[in-house]
């Protein structure tokens, strides 16, 4: 009996997942690339943001963050919201995603 749970024993060391080996530094250099790389992008997207969206909506209106090919855009109440939603339908999604350097798909504003 003791030579069997000893197999079983062996067989579950074997058969387990080995856990990955995270260093610290691994971890950290792979999280700042993925950091500059985002940030180059946005603030590609906030610059073309000031250029291409009226004065008036750009003044209370700016990108905050771009993830997944998704750009959001924080505005100051609704009515903002539903200007910047009309440039999107038009032709504002279109003119950022030439100006990007990345993917862009959709542009959500949130109300804050």
């Amino acid at each position: 009996m003791d030579g069997s749970t000893d197999k079983i024993e062996r067989l579950q060391e074997w058969r387990a997942r080995r856990k990955k080996e995270l260093r610290v530094d691994q971890v950290m250099n792979t999280f700042c690339r993925s950091l500059r790389k985002a940030s180059k992008q946005l603030i590609q997207l906030q610059d073309a943001w000031l250029e291409l969206v009226p004065k008036h909506i750009n003044q209370v209106s700016m990108p905050i963050a771009l993830q997944n090919g998704t750009l959001e855009v924080v505005v100051d109440a609704a009515p903002t919201a539903y200007q910047v939603n009309r440039l999107i339908r038009g032709t504002l999604l279109r003119e950022l995603q030439t100006r990007c350097s990345g993917t862009l798909v959709k542009i959500k504003v949130r109300v804050e």
